[in-house]
């Protein structure tokens, strides 16, 4: 019953695929994760590490240079906020949760980022929150890709949390990593101010994307990723460039960073 069981789900996967095209190359990087299948388990030491190097999300800011009087984004936009929070609680389908968002925007805000990536969306927080902290600089844009949760039906959900007067710095793209990080990253010549890493958790995924990121920073640009306690791709690659991570918890997961 269980073999019968788990076939029927393959098979859903694979129909799935078929009636989205545009999402078939996710296919290889999934497995590609039996080749990394060792470093793929490591959350008991990535969280570890995390433990061993976390700091505030104030002196995260401080460290960077950004000496502010912290604040959470529900109390800076009452209304923004209570808007998506409506959004999200209407949302028939339930995905990720909002993340350190009030860290991105001051993050986000004070560096004064012009050119902006974030991969892996949701509800929208992260998007809502880099979009809030640059709604005043027409010079700015935020290229967010994301890829729908296989067989959830989350597609018309995607960023709902975010209101139509906050969508003209914006463009979101609905492509797997592997197409969508080099399209993004070419749509803003190949130099970027600042990258939210926030799709593929696995450390397949995050070995492909990372130095794809991390390339296209300019200089003193912000590298971000998201749930790093699951695996050691984040600890490896901020050995592989010789920076020192900055870390910060929320909620229990955590969130590393480094400046280029």
């Amino acid at each position: 019953m269980k073999k019968n069981s788990l076939m029927l789900e393959k098979f859903k996967t694979i129909l799935w695929f078929i009636k989205k095209p545009q999402y078939i190359a996710q296919i290889r990087q999934v497995l590609r994760r039996k080749n990394n299948e060792q470093k793929e388990n490591t959350l008991k030491e990535a969280t570890q590490w995390c433990v061993d190097n976390v700091i505030s999300q104030e002196d995260a800011l401080k460290k960077l240079g950004i000496e502010i009087k912290f604040k959470e984004l529900q109390d800076l936009f009452q209304s923004e906020i209570k808007y998506a929070k409506e959004k999200m609680d209407n949302c028939p389908v339930k995905m990720g949760g909002e993340g350190a968002i009030s860290f991105l925007y001051y993050l986000t805000k004070e560096t004064k980022a012009n050119k902006i990536i974030e991969t892996g969306v949701a509800y929208g927080w992260s998007s809502l929150a880099i979009l809030l902290a640059i709604k005043n600089n027409k010079e700015a844009k935020l290229i967010s890709n994301d890829m729908p949760y296989i067989k959830m039906n989350n597609d018309d959900y995607v960023a709902c949390v975010i209101p139509e007067n906050l969508k003209e710095n914006w463009v979101l793209q609905r492509l797997p990593d592997v197409k969508g990080i080099p399209k993004a990253i070419k749509a803003l010549d190949g130099k970027i101010d600042l990258c939210h890493y926030d799709s593929d958790k696995s450390y397949t995924g995050r070995i492909f994307a990372y130095p794809l990121l991390w390339n296209a920073l300019q200089k003193n640009g912000i590298f971000i990723s998201d749930d790093i306690q699951d695996n050691i791709a984040f600890i490896e690659f901020c050995e592989q460039v010789n920076k020192k991570p900055i870390v910060i918890e929320h909620l229990g997961k955590y969130v590393g960073l480094i400046k280029k």
